[in-house]
């Protein structure tokens, strides 16, 4: 063997971001100051929602977003197979069941024929509470269908964008909507690990235009 590897993670940290560090650091708040509230209030309108939360981490604003949704004992989470283990942890964290459904072989994302049939044919003590479509590898679910579909059975939506700050999807109205928006969803949660688009070390949101929701997750 060569020796050689592909790393895991290769984040682009230059000197503006490590000034903006050491300025957060020597000032009195280095938790919940003013910098949460300019990079949340930056997040919401580079992303076109209304509200941004800024959490801990993705797999944290995922459990957030399950906890605002009312997911607890006795409901289902559906999710993708093709995703980190959080997609489908934040309904156990709850108390909740995940159920995953089939991707598309073509965009590796959520099936929204196969979400179709896997509700239409749901039985059981659990019921199904939200769907998390997982935007895998930046390439974006199909956002109508879902939507329409989880409408259809009264199930919340929270988009799983972590891995898709700054796409963008075409509606079927020819108008390009960006993935955080909401324009299709409940919520959406990102993530700022190291190996995602942009990095805070660890870190994460939540993304929404409900006003009640909002509340809840504060």
């Amino acid at each position: 063997m060569s020796g050689q590897y592909i790393p895991y993670g290769c984040q682009w940290i230059d000197e503006e971001d490590i000034q903006a560090v050491a300025e957060v650091l020597r000032s009195d708040l280095i938790t919940q100051g003013p910098m949460i509230q300019r990079f949340e209030e930056a997040l919401a309108e580079f992303c076109g929602a209304t509200y941004a939360v800024a959490v801990s981490s993705g797999t944290a604003a995922l459990h957030l977003a399950c906890l605002a949704a009312g997911v607890g004992p006795g409901y289902e989470v559906v999710t993708s197979p093709n995703t980190f283990v959080a997609s489908a942890n934040c309904a156990l964290y709850c108390g909740a069941v995940p159920r995953f459904v089939d991707i598309d072989p073509l965009t590796y994302n959520l099936s929204p024929g196969r979400m179709e049939e896997f509700l239409a044919k749901t039985s059981g003590p659990d019921i199904p509470r939200a769907v998390i479509p997982v935007h895998f590898a930046g390439q974006p679910c199909q956002m109508e269908q879902i939507w329409s579909t989880a409408r259809s059975h009264s199930l919340i939506v929270i988009e799983d964008a972590c891995h898709a700050l700054g796409a963008r999807w075409q509606d079927s109205n020819g108008t390009w909507q960006r993935v955080g928006s909401c324009s299709h969803s409940d919520m959406a949660v990102l993530s700022f690990h190291p190996v995602k688009h942009i990095t805070t070390g660890e870190g994460g949101a939540v993304l929404l235009n409900n006003e009640s929701l909002y509340r809840d997750l504060l």
